[in-house]
């Protein structure tokens, strides 16, 4: 396998065409065909399937893709920390950040990043926590904020803050910010019709309500539905469709506005832990701890000055 033949694949996935991605690689067509059927034969698997309207990946073409990303990942990570002195910080950095956490952390960072590191490229990553634990597996992800449940091997997790959770619900005449009123109990919470995310894809928020209440000794009520999108989620319960149970972060305009309510569930019952989550086996350059660094920093500052809401530093 070389480097030359994955680059060759990911140009034809992406383009769809075989003539379209040699255009693109400026090598004869029968040369990139040979290249791919080569690859094919050594991975011993068929990677595309071919038709008179184009190309697309097989199953296994799909999974080689995402791996054949993260190794061109890699090298070009290589090649820059080879190229610049041990202490430089420069290069790209791909950070992952769950829905749960991206709404008060993905601006703050930005500028941070564009205002302190102004030779780190960023890219951040949106994701489903399912599909980020896969990209961060494949180092296609160089770190990612996660919560304490998410327990990888060979990652290290280096944790930031806590954060409480709290119970959302629709808000049929406008009141104040809800979030002062005293705290209810996670029975409470549970009670009535709740809508959450599906378990498979939110090991940050669905999955820590449902260890914590098998931990208690309660019983987890059915649920009136699973919504895999923050915006449809707080729509449906907006729409008095059921309650949720979330973060504040990703209501606090919504309760401003007096579109739903908040209350906090008793952080002494339910809480969760956010740090950044790294590979030990992948090596960490300097610009990928300087992004972590600054991540810790300003996780601090946005609980310092209460931007970002029900947040605590760590103890």
């Amino acid at each position: 396998m070389e480097i030359r033949q994955i680059r060759y694949f990911l140009a034809v996935v992406d383009s769809g065409s075989v003539s379209r991605a040699a255009g693109r690689l400026f090598v004869a067509q029968s040369a990139l065909s040979k290249q791919i059927s080569d690859l094919e034969a050594d991975l011993d698997v068929q990677l595309l399937h071919r038709s008179r309207s184009g190309v697309f990946p097989t199953e296994s073409g799909k999974v080689f893709y995402e791996y054949g990303k993260a190794i061109l990942k890699q090298m070009g990570d290589a090649r820059e920390a080879v190229h610049f002195s041990t202490d430089a910080i420069f290069g790209n950095v791909v950070v992952g950040v769950p829905q749960s956490a991206s709404v008060a952390l993905a601006l703050p960072l930005i500028n941070a990043v564009q205002a302190q590191l102004p030779n780190i490229s960023l890219h951040i990553n949106e994701e489903l926590t399912g599909n980020l634990l896969e990209q961060l597996w494949q180092g296609r992800v160089d770190l990612a904020v996660f919560t304490s449940n998410v327990r990888l091997q060979g990652f290290s997790f280096s944790p930031i803050a806590e954060e409480d959770f709290y119970l959302v619900k629709p808000a049929h005449v406008p009141q104040a910010n809800s979030s002062d009123q005293a705290d209810i109990s996670l029975q409470e919470a549970l009670a009535g019709p709740l809508m959450l995310s599906g378990l498979q894809h939110s090991h940050c928020i669905r999955t820590i309500i449902e260890e914590t209440v098998v931990r208690q000794g309660m019983r987890m009520p059915s649920l009136f539905a699973e919504i895999n999108s923050v915006h449809i989620l707080k729509s449906a319960v907006e729409a008095g469709k059921g309650n949720t149970i979330m973060p504040l972060a990703l209501v606090e305009q919504e309760v401003l506005q007096g579109r739903l309510t908040a209350r906090r569930i008793d952080p002494a019952q339910i809480s969760r832990t956010l740090g950044i989550c790294m590979s030990n086996n992948i090596p960490a350059t300097n610009a990928k701890r300087a992004v972590a660094e600054l991540i810790m920093r300003l996780v601090d500052e946005l609980c310092d000055s209460g931007r970002w809401p029900s947040l605590r530093r760590t103890v």
